[in-house]
This record gives C-alpha cells, structure tokens and sequence, in this order.
C-alpha cells in the first residue's frame, strides 16, 4: 500500500518542450489511426491550427496524460516516490482544469504533489478495501502562466 507519510509530498520540479510529432502521435493514437495524416488537421498543421485560433499545434485535451510517462523518471518513478504497488494499481479518474491553450514549443514544466490519501471500503474484507491516492498537477508554460490543473486519482488493493 501507498506509504500515508508522503501526503503533502512535492514531487521535484520537472520541464518539458512541447514537440509537434508527440501530438501527432497521441492524436493518432486515441483516435485509433494508423498515420498521422488521418488525424485532425489542427494536431499535424500549424497553418489549420492557426486558422482555428491557436498560436501553434494544440494538444488534444487529454495529452496531458502523458507528461506524467515523459518526466520525473515517467510513471514508475511516480508510483514508487509515493510507495504505491504497481501490481495491485488502478488508475481511477483524471480531470482537467484549463485555463489556456498547451501548444507546439511551450515549455511546461510540471509540478505535482500527494493532495489526499484514504481507505476506502472495509479493511479485512477481501475485494472490499482500497487505498485511495490523489495527485495534483500544474502545468506552468514558459511565460509562468498556469495553464493547467490535473488530478490524477488512483486505487491501490
């Protein structure tokens, strides 16, 4: 089980560009393509994605997601920073908060830390006992703006 001791634990600071062909790539994938050519023009073509508004290529909505893989050691690392067993993990809900586009070329750098952590259910009970763990995330772009909250909620039996 998660170790309770790290709530209220800071995760290090940790900084990553934005590069086109990782959005590409994500929005093929969650839109089960086999090519990037297939997806919206606005995650491949910075001419479309300009016409619609954005400064550059914007994110999918849930691109997010993947920071926690490309930063700080990726998932595992997070995972054992909080003493969690990733064996008996589910992840079990993610929300996000927007508060500006995420381009193609921002800098964001994250930072996140262990906001909550509870039992749920009845100890003792086999199937009927999870830990509870929530990690919340800011996203700050390269102008130092908070462009995005997360949080990210996962069970551990």
């Amino acid at each position: 089980m998660a170790d309770k001791s790290k709530l209220g634990m800071e995760f290090p600071l940790y900084s990553i560009k934005v590069a086109e062909n990782k959005i590409a790539e994500f929005a093929a994938a969650v839109a089960q393509k086999e090519d990037t050519d297939h997806i919206k023009e606005i995650y491949r073509d910075v001419e479309a994605a300009k016409n619609a508004g954005y400064e550059n290529i914007p994110i999918p909505p849930t691109f997010p997601t993947s920071f926690a893989f490309w930063t700080g050691g990726g998932l595992l690392a997070t995972i054992n920073a909080v003493g969690a067993d990733l064996n008996k993990l589910l992840h079990s809900e993610e929300e996000y908060e927007y508060y500006a586009p995420i381009c193609a070329g921002d800098v964001i750098t994250r930072k996140m830390k262990v906001v909550d952590m509870y039992d749920r259910g009845k100890p003792g009970r086999k199937g009927w006992h999870v830990q509870v763990t929530i990690l919340e995330t800011e996203l700050i772009n390269q102008r130092g703006e908070l462009v995005l909250k997360a949080r990210t909620t996962f069970m551990e039996k």
